[in-house]
């Protein structure tokens, strides 16, 4: 349709982003804003400064890889109580635990780290696969953690099969290890526990060379303001009191005056800051006049308690266990938010640990054992402990349902004997029943 020509055509658009209605985008009245990429991750000195100087930022990093494996695992695999014993020890004597919570720390903090498996095979070639049922007893040398600012690269190519657990991972990693000096090597990735910080989309992880992201990166905001507000509230505390002195000839002695009356003026000034205390006398000239002025200091604590809550919940750590405090408010235990962080930590070690313990302990056990066992299995153990009464309730209520059942005719002794070992396995009870039948 031709219009004419003194008609003139508008568009307008309607919705979030309105102009004229003063909506969204927009809007002069509030403050719009957007989500940029911070790179934080790729700056690895401002990282490295955090950690060191920031007590929060360490505690943030730290606290949830020790908790990881503080708990530690337990082997379900049927094995005697001696060998069980000399598994530890050959753990223990190479600190097995103290380099897989290093590795988890500075995963956390640089966004991925490794652990390399050192083993006697008798090659020396670190790119061909270990296979542990091709090793000897006593094989195992312990493990060398290497953080990605290690110069540890993964390369380009993936590993395409499909049977294998680490399948669309790297298939091998360049690293530069000092030994006799550096010396650039390329390693399978079946020698290597591989640990990442925040998982990212696949994307963002092929752009980070299949790294994650630092644990800092998305708390950055959270821990600067923070620390502002610390340092703030800290810096009132020099200003709560402060005296004024209103003399008439002071600005025309500063503006007027010879250098010496200035000097004189200000040394005065310094006398008498010297000689005020609490118990002294202030003296004044006829037309001078002095004040004190206080700072009041209330809504701080809210301000400073808001700013806590968030940094916790961004930390996904409780504030009772984060910044070492009681549980705040009328009956408050803080048993929830433990709760939570157990099962947070609960998943992490499922996504951390369970991958690089599961290529490891095969390892372990043929140097140890001098075989692989079928059934090589193994559980976390709970980082929160029952209480003597919750513990005793627990296994009253696992064993009552057992007991009915038997006296009831309905199961057999060795039945019962079984199901009653296998229900109190976890709880370390009944586990010295014999069967007598």
């Amino acid at each position: 349709i031709r219009l004419p020509p003194f008609i003139r055509t508008l568009s307008a658009a309607d919705g979030y982003a309105n102009p004229a209605a003063f909506l969204g985008e927009e809007s002069p009245l509030i403050a719009s804003g957007t989500f940029r990429r911070s790179g934080l991750t790729a700056n690895t000195e401002l990282l490295t400064a955090a950690y060191r100087e920031s007590w929060l930022a360490m505690r943030i990093v730290d606290m949830p890889s020790e908790d990881m494996t503080r708990g530690w695992y337990k082997l379900t695999t049927a094995m005697d109580d001696e060998d069980l014993r000399d598994l530890r020890r050959l753990e223990a004597r190479h600190s097995v635990r103290q380099e897989i919570t290093n590795a988890v720390r500075w995963a956390r903090l640089y966004g991925g780290a490794v652990a390399v498996i050192v083993v006697r095979d008798g090659t020396g070639d670190l790119s061909a696969p270990l296979d542990p049922d091709d090793l000897a007893p006593g094989c195992f040398q312990g493990l060398l953690v290497l953080d990605r600012t290690q110069g540890v690269t993964p390369s380009p190519e993936l590993v395409t099969d499909l049977d294998d657990p680490d399948f669309g991972e790297p298939a091998y990693y360049e690293a530069d290890l000092e030994t006799d000096g550096i010396r650039h090597v390329r390693i399978h990735h079946s020698r290597v526990l591989k640990f990442t910080g925040r998982e990212l989309p696949r994307q963002e992880a092929v752009s980070e060379s299949y790294w994650g992201a630092s644990e800092l990166e998305h708390i950055w905001d959270e821990l600067q303001k923070r620390s502002v507000t610390s340092a703030n509230i800290a810096q009132l505390l020099f200003q709560a009191n402060i005296t004024t002195l209103k003399m008439s000839d002071f600005g025309a002695v500063l503006v007027d005056g010879t250098p010496k009356q200035k000097q004189d003026l200000l040394s005065a000034m310094e006398q008498e800051n010297r000689f005020r205390t609490s118990f002294g006398v202030q003296l004044l000239s006829k037309d001078d006049q002095l004040e004190t002025h206080a700072y009041s200091f209330s809504g701080l604590s809210d301000i400073y308690e808001a700013f806590m809550m968030d940094m916790a919940g961004a930390a996904e750590i409780p504030a009772t266990k984060l910044f070492g405090r009681s549980p705040q408010g009328f009956n408050a235990s803080g048993e929830s938010d433990l709760k939570n962080y157990a099962e947070m930590i609960s998943g992490l070690q499922e996504r951390m640990l369970r991958p690089a313990l599961e290529k490891l302990l095969p390892v372990m056990a043929v140097s140890c054992w001098g075989f692989r066992p079928d059934d090589l299995d193994f559980v976390f153990e709970p980082i929160i402990s029952p209480t003597p009464a919750e513990r005793a309730d627990l296994v009253d209520r696992l064993s009552s349902s057992v007991i009915a059942a038997f006296s009831a005719g309905l199961i057999s002794r060795k039945e019962a004997v079984e199901e009653l070992r296998s229900r109190g396995a976890d709880l370390g009870v009944w586990g010295k029943l014999v069967n007598s039948d």
